[in-house]
């Protein structure tokens, strides 16, 4: 009996601790999140050109040389897509005003059809029309405040990001070094999570990119089959939109289905813009993302939505982009360590859990063997 209160009472002594745990990292991811998100994208930047920065160096390249050219490069393809975007944004920008008659004798064919159909006049279909803007304008205040409020932090964290991954690439040797002592006798189990965490950091972040360029030249051929304008600079947005799992991609075929709705007469090419998405969709979904990003981040559906929604509520955008790599990196680090073996089985996409692992875990019951005959 005393047995079995001291196996309850060191069993609610674990869950507090375990509950407490999680609360403070809560607390310290959300509050932290700026310092937080610029060491974990610095982290996966280095590790991606952790490859490249080696290379230079056989090469007989300095190590501050090698680590700058890679970070020299980094921001070069970044500043290239933000030019990019920029310009073709401009000429979006210059033909606004015809594009704004267009969405006029758009909606003065929707008032007459509401009238038409459901006796829905005119001066009612303005006067909530106007409501509808005064309402918008009022709350843009808040959300335009909220945004120049944090543009500061922001810029802040994307001109550190450059220097952070410098940094880490030029001290790549010791953080080698101090994961290595940090395992102790542990046989190095530290630094083999660290390196199994780079390389699966490494081959996510390859595969997400090179999935981005496969899909900007889908959408941008289908919207120009479709004859829609700004073709390529929509269907790069929606590829860049793609990056955020399961939000990115119904957000990124909004723009098309209502430029394709302003500049057309007909219905069809929205219906046709939302068929461009879905079809590039079922590509990316079923062949183009399995092939070249695999199985580097095995983590299950429910892990990933719980990831996704977490990573939303503490960093936002940011935080939905990094959430399925950290928690891949999550599961590696379960893997390796025993005690969080089970843990890493929940995340992962495993269906039969080793027998050894399975005979640890103390709720499980071992059922009696079955002999025939």
């Amino acid at each position: 009996m005393m047995t079995d209160q001291t196996s309850s009472d060191g069993g609610l002594r674990r869950y507090t601790l375990v509950l407490a745990a999680l609360t403070l990292t809560g607390i310290a991811l959300y509050f932290g999140r700026d310092l937080f998100v610029l060491l974990f994208t610095s982290g996966l930047l280095a590790f991606m050109l952790l490859p490249l920065c080696k290379s230079l160096e056989r090469l007989r390249f300095p190590t501050w040389l090698a680590a700058l050219v890679c970070c020299l490069l980094i921001v070069g393809v970044l500043a290239g897509l933000i030019w990019f975007l920029g310009w073709r944004f401009v000429h979006f920008g210059h033909d606004l005003p015809q594009l704004r008659e267009a969405l006029n004798e758009k909606w003065v064919s929707v008032q007459r059809y509401l009238n038409e159909q459901f006796h829905f006049s005119r001066q009612d279909q303005t006067a909530w029309k106007d409501e509808q803007i005064s309402s918008l304008a009022s709350s843009g205040g808040n959300i335009a405040m909220g945004v120049f409020s944090a543009t500061g932090a922001v810029l802040a964290v994307v001109v550190l990001i450059p220097i952070f991954t410098f940094l880490l690439l030029v001290l790549k040797d010791k953080f080698h070094t101090f994961f290595d002592q940090l395992g102790g006798e542990n046989g190095g189990t530290v630094l083999k999570v660290v390196i199994r965490s780079a390389e699966l950091s490494r081959k996510y972040l390859r595969g997400v990119l090179t999935v981005m360029v496969i899909l900007s030249v889908l959408n941008s051929v289908g919207f120009l089959l479709l004859g829609l304008k700004y073709a390529i600079l929509l269907g790069v947005t929606a590829a860049i939109l793609n990056v955020v799992p399961y939000v990115g991609p119904w957000i990124g075929s909004i723009l098309p289905i209502i430029i394709a709705l302003i500049t057309k007469d007909s219905m069809m090419y929205a219906l046709g813009a939302l068929g461009v998405i879905l079809i590039t969709q079922f590509i990316d979904n079923n062949f183009i993302t399995p092939k070249i990003v695999g199985s580097s981040v095995s983590i299950n559906p429910l892990a990933s939505i719980v990831a996704l929604f977490a990573g939303g509520m503490l960093w936002g955008v940011v935080g939905l982009i990094l959430a399925i790599p950290l928690t891949g990196m999550l599961k590696v680090v379960c893997d390796e360590v025993p005690g969080l073996k089970p843990w890493g089985f929940l995340l992962g996409e495993e269906r039969n859990y080793p027998q050894e692992g399975l005979l640890k875990i103390p709720f499980m019951p071992r059922w009696p063997a079955t002999t025939s005959g």
